[in-house]
C-alpha cells in the first residue's frame, strides 16, 4: 500500500463516517451496570483514592448522603470515558474530555449508556498530514431515566504513516531514546512526603465564603506509573478491552481482527490494549519505548485532588481536561489545582478551579478547569445533587 492509497482510504472513510455516523446515537459497552460497595471500592483503589466516603459504608451513612456513594469519575467503570468509531487510515490519540455531573452516583443505581457521535472536524493544516477531531457525548442514565452525568470525549485522528509510525509521534523519540525514569532514595522520599501531605477534607464542611481566589489545592501524587498501577486501574473499571482470557479472547480477536495484533514473539493474537501494559506492544502499536497511561484515566486523576479538597459536602459539577504529551511507565505526576473565582448561584456556592498535572520533569501532562458546588453559610449544608 502506498501513501496515496492511505489518503484514498481516509477520504472514503471520512465520507462514510459523515454519511452514516454523524448524529448517530450508539450503545457503547457497559462494564458495570449496577453500583455496589465492592465495585466502588475497587474503582477507588484503581484510582489511588483512599477517601473513606468511597470505602466505608459506615462513613457514607453518616455523611450528608445517608448512604453509599461513588466518586464522580466512577462512571468510567460503568463505561469508559471514550467510545470511538473506526476511521480507516487514521490513528487515534485521546486529547481530552469534558465531564458534567447532575446527581450523585449512589449505591444501587443501575446504568445504561448512550454515545451520541458529533460532527467530524477537519483539523488538517496547510501541507500537513490529514487530521480530524472526532468526538461524542456519553450519557449515563439511571433506572429512573435520570442522566447522572455526561462526558464529551475528544479524539484526534491523524494520518497513518507507512511503516507503522503515526504523525502523533514525538520528534525527540527518533533522536534520543526515552529511558524509564530511575528514582533515587531522595526522589522517593519526596514522593512519600507528598503522599503524607495529602489532605482529605472529609466530614468537615468547606463553605464557599471561606474560599479565597488564588487558594492552592493540595497536590495528589500519581506514580511512579507501573504495570501494577495499570492492572489496578483496568480491574477497577472492569475494562472490557482487557476482560477476556483464553478461548473467549482468541475467538473475539479472530472475529474482530482490527482490535488485535500479532505478538511477534509468540505469533499469537493479542488485544491492542496491551500497549498500556507491555513494552513490546507499546513499541509496535504506538511507537513508544514504554507503555502509556490511558487518556481517560489521566482525566480521572485530576478529579482526585478536587474531591479531597471539597469534602463530603461538596459536589463536583464539571471537569474539563486537555491532555498534553504522554505519561509513560516510570513517570510520576503531581495533580493539583488553584481557585480562580467563587460565586453564588441558586442559593449554592460555586468555585471554579484551575487543575493541572505535572511530571517529575516539571512538564505539564494535563490541564483544565473544574467547577465545584459548595455549601453556603447563607443556605446551610444541603445534599449536593445538582
Amino acid at each position: 500500500m502506498s501513501q496515496s492509497d492511505v489518503l484514498d482510504l481516509i477520504e472514503k472513510g471520512v465520507t462514510k463516517y459523515r454519511e452514516k455516523w454523524e448524529g448517530a446515537v450508539l450503545s457503547p459497552p457497559v462494564s458495570t451496570h449496577r453500583v455496589t460497595p465492592d465495585a466502588v471500592g475497587h474503582f477507588a483503589h484503581g484510582l489511588g483514592d483512599a477517601n473513606p466516603l468511597w470505602h466505608s459504608e459506615d462513613h457514607a451513612r453518616k455523611s450528608v448522603y445517608g448512604g453509599g456513594v461513588a466518586p464522580p469519575t466512577f462512571l468510567n467503570a460503568v463505561s469508559e470515558g471514550q467510545a470511538i468509531v473506526g476511521l480507516p487510515g487514521l490513528i487515534a490519540t485521546f486529547v481530552g474530555a469534558e465531564w458534567e455531573w447532575f446527581k450523585m452516583i449512589r449505591a444501587g443505581d443501575r446504568f445504561s449508556v448512550t454515545n451520541e457521535l458529533l460532527p467530524l472536524k477537519d483539523k488538517t493544516k496547510k501541507k500537513g498530514p490529514r487530521q480530524y477531531l472526532q468526538s461524542g457525548i456519553l450519557r449515563y442514565v439511571t433506572q429512573s431515566e435520570d442522566v447522572t452525568g455526561q462526558c464529551t470525549w475528544r479524539m484526534m485522528r491523524s494520518e497513518l504513516k507507512l511503516g507503522g509510525k503515526g504523525s502523533h509521534k514525538r520528534k525527540d523519540e527518533t533522536s534520543s531514546p526515552i529511558q524509564i525514569h530511575a528514582y533515587s532514595e531522595r526522589d522517593l522520599e519526596e514522593i512519600y512526603q507528598g503522599l503524607d501531605n495529602e489532605k482529605i477534607r472529609g466530614v468537615i464542611p468547606r463553605y464557599v465564603e471561606d474560599v479565597a481566589t488564588g487558594e492552592e489545592i493540595p497536590a495528589v501524587v500519581k506514580g511512579p506509573l507501573s504495570l501494577s498501577d495499570m492492572v489496578a486501574w483496568a480491574s477497577g473499571i472492569s475494562w472490557h478491552r482487557m476482560g477476556l482470557a483464553h478461548g473467549p479472547k482468541l475467538r473475539f480477536l479472530r472475529d474482530h481482527s482490527g482490535l488485535g495484533y500479532t505478538d511477534p514473539k509468540t505469533g499469537a493474537p493479542e488485544p491492542i490494549a496491551n500497549s498500556h501494559f507491555d513494552p513490546d506492544a507499546a513499541r509496535i502499536l504506538m511507537g513508544s519505548p514504554l507503555p502509556l497511561d490511558l487518556g481517560f484515566q489521566r482525566v480521572a486523576w485530576l478529579s482526585h485532588p478536587v474531591t479531597n479538597w471539597m469534602g463530603d459536602s461538596g459536589f463536583l459539577k464539571q471537569l474539563n481536561v486537555r491532555l498534553k504529551g504522554f505519561v509513560r511507565f516510570g513517570d510520576t505526576n503531581w495533580c493539583r489545582g488553584r481557585v480562580v473565582r467563587t460565586w453564588h448561584e441558586g442559593g449554592e456556592g460555586r468555585v471554579e478551579l484551575e487543575v493541572l498535572s505535572q511530571n517529575q520533569r516539571a512538564e505539564t501532562t494535563a490541564e483544565g478547569n473544574a467547577v465545584v458546588v459548595l455549601p453556603s453559610r447563607k443556605s446551610g449544608i444541603q445534599k449536593m445533587e445538582a
